[in-house]
Order: structure tokens, then C-alpha cells, then sequence
């Protein structure tokens, strides 16, 4: 803490005022991260495949910015079992993609009730982690991350549904 005080030209006991740990700041970061995505497509009147793609080319870019954060302080737990213990954190992501995930869901013909699983398999296909590595390490344009990485949902829900 004495270091993000510094940095941020604060008393640590000005920063410890707001926030009773690194753990809380780091938090309350991600989820001000969150918040602004759930902000960016509220404000969008596009549907199904469209807005998720929407809020995924927010999201990659957002990882850019605050991804390295994000992923130094990640929860080691996944994201159904966060879902089921009703971490703010979840919930807060279930905001930001619900709608875009139920509109993926109509645009395959799949019913609604694969909602959690496609909140896992995005989850899982859309880590920070994973678009770091395919924009820094693999060079990616942000455009190409969000087609392939859609495209790789769209299958994974498709080939779950069938089974």
C-alpha cells in the first residue's frame, strides 16, 4: 500500500482511509473496469451476436489497459463457483455479458437455459491472460482476437449444446 500511495501522491494513511487493504483497492479497481463495460452496453442498442462482439472488442481493449492488474490480482476460484458464492466481483461481470450472452444464445437457437455454461465458456475463452498472450505475445490485432475468440465461443456453445 505504501507503494500505490506513493504513487498515487497520497499519505498511506489517506489510502488506508478509503481502502483497508491492497486486496480492497485491487477490487474495487476491477470493479470499476467492470462497471465501465456494463456502462458500454447499456449504451448500445445493438443485439445477439452484434453486441457481444461489441462488448468484446471493450473488453480486449480494456485488457490492454488494465489487464496486467487484473490478471496480478485474479481470483484463484472460477468464475460458477465466485457466481455461486455471490461475489460482487461475478455479479458484476453477469451484468456486463448477460444480455450480450442471451442474445448469442437466441442468434444459435439455443435455449436459455445454457446461460451458465455460456458465462463459463466465456469466461474461459476471454480471460485477461489469454487476450494479453494473443495481443502481446502473439502480436494479434484487437480485431482479430475478438473474431477468432468469438468464433471459438460460438462453436464451444454450439458443440456443448449437442451434447
Amino acid at each position: 500500500m505504501q507503494s500505490i500511495a506513493r504513487k498515487a501522491a497520497l499519505s498511506q494513511a489517506t489510502a488506508y482511509r478509503h481502502f483497508p487493504s491492497v486486496e480492497a483497492l485491487v477490487v474495487a479497481y476491477h470493479e470499476d473496469v467492470i462497471a465501465s463495460l456494463v456502462e458500454h452496453g447499456e449504451r448500445s442498442r445493438k443485439t445477439g451476436k452484434e453486441l457481444f462482439e461489441h462488448q468484446a472488442a471493450r473488453w480486449v481493449k480494456l485488457q490492454n489497459m488494465h489487464g496486467p492488474v487484473i490478471v496480478r490480482f485474479s481470483s484463484q476460484r472460477g468464475i460458477l463457483e465466485r457466481m455461486h458464492n455471490a461475489e460482487e466481483v461475478a455479479a458484476l461481470t453477469c451484468s456486463a455479458w448477460d444480455q450480450a450472452l442471451r442474445g448469442v444464445l437466441i442468434d444459435l437457437a439455443l435455449p436459455d437455459a445454457l446461460l451458465n455454461v455460456a458465462r463459463f465458456l466465456h469466461h474461459a475463452l476471454f480471460d485477461p491472460r489469454e487476450i494479453l498472450d494473443l495481443t502481446k505475445t502473439a502480436g494479434l490485432p484487437d480485431e482479430q482476437v475478438v473474431r477468432r475468440l468469438s468464433d471459438a465461443f460460438y462453436g464451444a456453445l454450439k458443440g456443448w449444446a449437442s451434447h
